[in-house]
């Protein structure tokens, strides 16, 4: 959905596309020039915006792109993106899907032979394709021990040519690197043995945020982290993070409308607790557009901290501004960010709203708040 700030109402969502890019070099620092990269922009790219992250993320040396939606790899295409785009498992093979992978030339996921056996039929020239193999998450993918005889069947489809075996293991918390390595173990197992028959798979893929995070360190040939492009996994993580600039930059919007509360009748129905003298301000800002989620209790209003005088409605949420006596109409109010020598992080946020990580913030940020971009440098 496209906004047009000038007719919007006043939020804002700032995103630090350098900062994106730092960390984008970063993550090649981790796994060295040699392993391929693809950076799993799910989520549009969690939240942050599938285009212009796609974009920062391609341009700051980071080979490929994955998503899950054959519409956002179409999409990037249709932006100019030429890098390559693996679609994940998603949606059922199909002609559409079939007419996308090869007008779009994109990397299909096969999780069983029944699609492969589609592709192979519906395809008019050989398509790279993508076989996934379920290590420990018991969910999609073939299970490790039958994949070999899987992948070798698959390679004998007409027009059908395995480039990518790829695998998303499942890390508990605490992680644990027994259970991990028996992960591994399988894949190499059933590496070794398409290998004995005489089967070559380029880019061999085990490798997500949480097991860069957890490793600091690359496991085969190929990794595809997406979480790592905005910021550390999680703060135990030995992975090093050479910026403190984090790419969700700024939450913001501004007051709409103010007044004093005389209040004296029917005061226990009242929609929060009132009392004579409180001076209230409304935001712009509510649940439909992600409001409950993004903050840490309170906002900065004129460099100081402001209480939620209630929960948010559909629209707007309330504030109390009775020690803020100098706030005005049109006043900015911060989420998250930094106002007069003071700031609220992310990592309040997350910790307020007892979320998992930062992207879980951007992911809630409604699709009719206005994004700016700072451009990568």
């Amino acid at each position: 959905m496209h906004i047009n700030p000038e007719h919007a109402r006043p939020n804002l969502f700032e995103i630090d596309l350098g900062a994106i890019a730092a960390l984008a070099r970063n993550v090649r620092k981790l796994v060295g020039p040699e392993a391929k990269i693809f950076a799993a922009l799910k989520c549009n790219a969690y939240g942050f915006g599938l285009v212009p992250v796609a974009r920062t993320v391609t341009q700051a040396g980071i080979d490929a792109i994955s998503v899950v939606d054959r519409a956002d790899a179409i999409a990037l295409r249709e932006a100019g993106i030429t890098a390559p785009i693996l679609v994940y498992p998603g949606a059922l093979a199909d002609t559409a899907a079939v007419s996308a992978v090869q007008a779009y030339e994109l990397i299909p996921t096969i999780v069983d032979l029944a699609s492969a056996e589609i592709y192979s039929k519906l395809a008019t020239r050989t398509l790279e394709i993508a076989v996934k193999v379920d290590t420990g998450q018991e969910r999609l993918g073939f299970p490790a021990e039958e994949a070999a005889d899987a992948i070798a069947a698959i390679s004998r489809m007409p027009r059908l040519r395995v480039r990518i075996v790829n695998s998303h293991p499942n890390v508990p918390t605490p992680p644990s690197l027994e259970y991990l390595n028996w992960q591994f173990q399988r894949f190499e197992a059933m590496c070794r043995k398409l290998e004995a028959q005489g089967i070559e798979i380029p880019i061999r893929m085990v490798a997500s945020s949480k097991i860069l995070s957890v490793l600091g360190r690359l496991a085969f040939n190929a990794v595809d982290p997406g979480q790592m492009f905005f910021g550390p996994f999680r703060e135990e993580g030995d992975v090093p993070w050479p910026t403190t600039r984090r790419p969700l930059r700024t939450i913001s919007s501004r007051l709409i409308h103010m007044r004093s509360l005389a209040r004296t009748e029917f005061t226990k129905e009242a929609p929060f607790p009132v009392r004579p003298g409180t001076r209230m301000g409304v935001i712009p800002i509510g649940s439909a557009d992600g409001g409950a989620r993004l903050h840490a209790g309170e906002v900065l209003v004129r460099g100081r901290r402001a209480r939620f005088l209630s929960g948010a409605s559909l629209e707007h949420m309330r504030v109390d501004l009775t020690e803020i006596p100098e706030a005005e109409l049109g006043d900015e109010v911060v989420f998250v960010g930094e106002q007069g020598g003071d700031a609220i992080t992310a990592e309040a946020v997350v910790e307020h709203q007892k979320l998992q990580r930062v992207t879980d913030i951007a992911m809630s940020v409604g699709p009719r708040i206005p994004r700016r971009y700072l451009d990568a440098e």
